[in-house]
């Protein structure tokens, strides 16, 4: 979850700032959009359950380090946790509702959900433009570009590539939340384009009402973004890096490790040392974020692999809950030089 904006909306006319909370699907890559008109744990609460009446209770949600996220999820999970509930859960094997944070160093998200907010921005600004829609045209254009957003191609069906040239048909969004492709079709005649070269034209309908004139505008602009560059950068993205897709081996961190920390506004050869005290893994057996001891001054923290530069390989036992710095620096210290040893024998010699 992460937000987007603010946008410009018409209330009459009083102008007001709207935001979007952006939520994405870890499995299928779907994306929803909700309104929300201020920053606060209020309207969270209120976008979070409309999302919940659509497609209801998830398992676990992400997000970043948002006060109005962080205070949201934990008013939910305080309200849900009492004996009541968690029996529900449990006689209709459900799995109950937590919320997670990243950790300070990935507050975008990485590919996660900055990825589907780039998109979005891409459609939504791509449309508007410099114009200024009422709350009720900028809620229809919101979801015109859900619909639109997940009908994106993310993966193609396997076909037969020996016996026929046909080529795959792509997999949607929609198609794994639902389970087939939803048939839509403009059903308000003012927000067709109208096409002036047409000789069996209607003078009377070239006078569109003008609730529509802009949003018709819009309307037109999104669908030519959409077919015109935002199916072509997708395309151009999967292609044009080779290799891009394959698996990557890194080396994991391990408990009593010895790393760099990096910290913003601070030179390279001036970032702290720490040691790792705890890592954290995913489903997948990577490591995602680390509780960090500093050395100077002793303090705990927990920051994300981003932030953490390895130094030294803690090649003794893990069991310790706090290992030592000294003596992990120690063990994984290099093996004396032949000159360093020849030179010592020389001067006992000597002496």
């Amino acid at each position: 979850m992460d937000y987007l904006g603010p946008f410009n909306t018409k209330d009459g006319k009083e102008t007001r700032k709207v935001w979007l909370l952006c939520i994405t699907c870890t499995w299928s890559r779907a994306v929803n959009l909700k309104i929300c008109r201020s920053l606060n744990v209020a309207e969270f609460l209120r976008a979070f359950q409309l999302h919940c009446f659509e497609y209801g209770i998830p398992q676990l949600c992400i997000s970043d380090l948002r006060t109005q996220l962080v205070a949201g999820g934990n008013t939910i999970t305080s309200f849900i946790s009492d004996p009541q509930t968690q029996l529900y859960f449990e006689e209709n094997n459900v799995k109950p509702l937590s919320f997670q944070q990243y950790f300070k160093g990935c507050s975008e998200l990485g590919s996660l959900v900055e990825v589907c907010v780039k998109m979005v921005k891409r459609l939504m600004f791509g449309a508007i433009k410099n114009f200024i829609l009422t709350y009720v045209d900028f809620e229809f254009l919101v979801c015109n570009i859900v619909h639109l957003i997940n009908r994106r191609p993310i993966a193609f069906k396997e076909a037969v590539r020996a016996e026929t040239d046909n080529v795959p048909e792509p997999i949607t969004p929609e198609q794994l939340v639902r389970g087939y492709e939803l048939t839509s079709l403009n059903l308000i005649p003012n927000l067709q384009p109208l096409s002036v070269e047409d000789p069996e034209f209607d003078s009377d309908n070239q006078a569109i009402s003008q609730n529509y004139v802009k949003l018709c505008q819009i309307r037109q602009t999104l669908i030519e973004t959409y077919h015109n560059e935002f199916l072509g950068t997708l395309i151009q993205q999967a292609v044009d890096r080779k290799g891009r897709y394959q698996p990557v081996t890194h080396k994991l961190l391990k408990v009593g490790d010895v790393v760099l920390i990096k910290e913003e506004h601070t030179k390279r050869n001036n970032y702290p040392l720490g040691i790792i005290l705890e890592v954290f893994k995913n489903d997948l057996g990577e490591v995602t974020h680390a509780v960090i001891k500093k050395g100077k001054t002793g303090q705990t923290s927990r920051l994300h692999v981003n932030n953490i530069i390895p130094i030294l390989e803690n090649t003794g036992s893990t069991n310790s809950a706090t290992p030592d710095v000294c003596n992990s620096v120690t063990s994984s210290l290099r093996p004396k030089r032949k000159a360093a040893i020849l030179s010592q024998e020389r001067t006992r010699q000597m002496l």
